[in-house]
Protein backbone atom coordinates (compact mmCIF):
# COMPACT_ATOMS: atom_id res chain seq x y z
CA UNK A 1 0.00 0.00 0.00
CA UNK A 2 0.90 3.39 -0.93
CA UNK A 3 1.60 5.70 1.71
CA UNK A 4 1.14 8.38 -1.18
CA UNK A 5 -2.24 10.80 -1.33
CA UNK A 6 -3.23 13.24 -4.60
CA UNK A 7 -5.25 15.89 -3.88
CA UNK A 8 -6.15 19.46 -5.42
CA UNK A 9 -4.70 22.54 -3.60
CA UNK A 10 -4.77 26.31 -4.83
CA UNK A 11 -1.47 28.04 -4.12
CA UNK A 12 -1.35 32.16 -4.53
CA UNK A 13 -4.77 31.76 -6.98
CA UNK A 14 -3.34 28.68 -9.09
CA UNK A 15 -4.55 25.74 -8.40
CA UNK A 16 -2.19 22.52 -8.42
CA UNK A 17 -2.59 18.71 -8.43
CA UNK A 18 -0.50 17.25 -5.76
CA UNK A 19 0.85 13.78 -5.26
CA UNK A 20 2.64 14.01 -2.00
CA UNK A 21 3.26 10.81 0.88
CA UNK A 22 0.49 11.58 4.20
CA UNK A 23 3.56 12.82 6.62
CA UNK A 24 4.84 15.77 4.20
CA UNK A 25 4.62 18.87 5.92
CA UNK A 26 2.65 21.31 3.76
CA UNK A 27 5.79 23.73 4.15
CA UNK A 28 7.44 20.81 1.85
CA UNK A 29 5.06 20.72 -0.45
CA UNK A 30 5.47 24.54 -1.22
CA UNK A 31 8.50 24.31 -1.60
CA UNK A 32 10.32 21.30 -3.03
CA UNK A 33 6.61 20.20 -5.07
CA UNK A 34 5.10 23.95 -6.00
CA UNK A 35 8.45 25.73 -6.35
CA UNK A 36 6.49 28.02 -4.09
CA UNK A 37 9.73 30.26 -2.75
CA UNK A 38 7.70 32.62 -0.14
CA UNK A 39 7.31 30.63 2.93
CA UNK A 40 11.02 29.79 4.58
CA UNK A 41 11.91 26.42 6.19
CA UNK A 42 13.48 28.01 10.17
CA UNK A 43 13.12 25.81 13.36
CA UNK A 44 10.94 23.33 11.28
CA UNK A 45 9.15 23.02 14.73
CA UNK A 46 6.35 25.50 14.52
CA UNK A 47 8.21 28.24 16.78
CA UNK A 48 9.99 30.62 14.69
CA UNK A 49 7.39 31.73 12.05
CA UNK A 50 9.38 31.76 9.35
CA UNK A 51 6.84 29.22 7.28
CA UNK A 52 4.03 31.08 7.53
CA UNK A 53 1.22 30.81 5.10
CA UNK A 54 -2.76 32.11 5.39
CA UNK A 55 -4.51 28.93 4.82
CA UNK A 56 -8.49 28.15 3.95
CA UNK A 57 -8.55 24.39 4.94
CA UNK A 58 -11.80 23.86 3.82
CA UNK A 59 -14.21 25.32 6.67
CA UNK A 60 -14.38 28.98 5.16
CA UNK A 61 -11.92 30.80 8.00
CA UNK A 62 -9.09 31.47 6.22
CA UNK A 63 -5.83 32.11 9.04
CA UNK A 64 -2.60 32.43 9.50
CA UNK A 65 -0.72 28.72 10.09
CA UNK A 66 2.90 27.50 10.12
CA UNK A 67 3.15 25.50 7.22
CA UNK A 68 5.92 23.36 8.70
CA UNK A 69 2.90 21.69 11.31
CA UNK A 70 0.46 21.18 9.04
CA UNK A 71 0.13 17.66 6.69
CA UNK A 72 -0.23 19.04 3.81
CA UNK A 73 -2.53 16.23 3.34
CA UNK A 74 -5.15 18.29 5.30
CA UNK A 75 -4.88 21.17 2.82
CA UNK A 76 -6.82 19.14 0.34
CA UNK A 77 -8.87 21.55 -1.75
CA UNK A 78 -8.07 24.11 0.45
CA UNK A 79 -6.58 27.49 -0.12
CA UNK A 80 -3.39 28.79 0.50
CA UNK A 81 -2.33 32.47 0.14
CA UNK A 82 1.51 33.19 0.48
CA UNK A 83 3.83 35.88 0.67
CA UNK A 84 3.44 36.44 -2.87
CA UNK A 85 -0.36 36.67 -3.17
CA UNK A 86 -0.14 39.82 -0.33
CA UNK A 87 1.75 42.08 -2.61
CA UNK A 88 -0.07 43.48 -6.39
CA UNK A 89 -0.46 41.75 -8.87
CA UNK A 90 2.07 43.12 -11.00
CA UNK A 91 4.94 42.55 -8.15
CA UNK A 92 4.27 45.89 -6.12
CA UNK A 93 4.90 45.85 -2.48
CA UNK A 94 1.65 46.16 0.19
CA UNK A 95 1.28 48.91 2.59
CA UNK A 96 2.91 46.36 4.97
CA UNK A 97 6.23 45.65 3.10
CA UNK A 98 6.56 49.09 2.17
CA UNK A 99 6.15 50.02 5.61
CA UNK A 100 8.66 47.28 6.86
CA UNK A 101 11.18 48.99 4.39
CA UNK A 102 10.46 52.30 5.57
CA UNK A 103 10.87 51.50 9.44
CA UNK A 104 13.94 49.19 8.59
CA UNK A 105 12.40 45.91 9.77
CA UNK A 106 14.05 43.84 7.35
CA UNK A 107 18.14 42.78 7.78
CA UNK A 108 18.16 39.19 6.30
CA UNK A 109 14.81 38.13 5.17
CA UNK A 110 14.08 34.86 6.74
CA UNK A 111 11.49 35.83 9.23
CA UNK A 112 10.08 38.53 6.77
CA UNK A 113 7.19 36.55 5.10
CA UNK A 114 6.13 35.19 8.08
CA UNK A 115 5.83 38.63 9.70
CA UNK A 116 4.46 40.43 7.06
CA UNK A 117 1.80 37.21 6.54
CA UNK A 118 1.06 37.95 10.50
CA UNK A 119 1.06 41.56 10.41
CA UNK A 120 -1.42 41.53 7.12
CA UNK A 121 -3.83 39.41 8.55
CA UNK A 122 -3.92 41.59 12.26
CA UNK A 123 -4.87 44.60 10.10
CA UNK A 124 -7.56 43.11 8.10
CA UNK A 125 -8.95 42.11 11.15
CA UNK A 126 -8.21 45.06 13.31
CA UNK A 127 -7.31 48.11 11.70
CA UNK A 128 -6.41 50.18 14.93
CA UNK A 129 -4.40 47.38 17.11
CA UNK A 130 -2.54 48.47 20.33
CA UNK A 131 0.98 48.19 20.57
CA UNK A 132 -0.35 45.01 23.11
CA UNK A 133 -2.26 43.82 20.41
CA UNK A 134 0.63 43.94 17.46
CA UNK A 135 2.93 42.38 19.75
CA UNK A 136 0.56 39.55 20.80
CA UNK A 137 0.04 39.07 16.63
CA UNK A 138 3.86 38.75 15.81
CA UNK A 139 4.02 36.52 19.14
CA UNK A 140 5.51 33.10 18.02
CA UNK A 141 7.39 34.76 14.84
CA UNK A 142 11.49 35.12 15.47
CA UNK A 143 13.90 37.57 14.27
CA UNK A 144 17.53 36.43 14.67
CA UNK A 145 19.07 40.02 13.34
CA UNK A 146 17.13 42.74 14.33
CA UNK A 147 14.95 44.24 17.24
CA UNK A 148 11.52 43.55 17.33
CA UNK A 149 10.86 47.44 17.71
CA UNK A 150 11.56 48.00 14.19
CA UNK A 151 8.69 45.21 13.25
CA UNK A 152 6.18 47.00 15.94
CA UNK A 153 6.72 50.39 14.39
CA UNK A 154 6.23 48.71 10.90
CA UNK A 155 2.98 47.46 11.46
CA UNK A 156 2.19 50.45 13.80
CA UNK A 157 2.96 52.74 10.34
CA UNK A 158 1.44 50.30 8.24
CA UNK A 159 -1.93 50.75 10.40
CA UNK A 160 -1.70 54.48 10.07
CA UNK A 161 -1.30 54.42 6.21
CA UNK A 162 -4.17 52.37 6.02
CA UNK A 163 -6.46 54.99 8.21
CA UNK A 164 -5.44 58.02 6.21
CA UNK A 165 -3.04 59.25 9.06
CA UNK A 166 -0.21 60.64 8.33
CA UNK A 167 3.12 59.67 10.11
Amino acid sequence: MSDEVRFSLTVDGTSHEVTARWSESLLTVLRDRLGVRGPKTGCAHGRCGACAVRADLGDGDPHVLCACLVPAATAAGGTVETIASIGGPDGELSDVQEAFLAEGAVQCGICTAGFVTAATELLESNPEPTRTEIEEALYGNLCRCTGYGRIVAAVETAARTRRGEAR
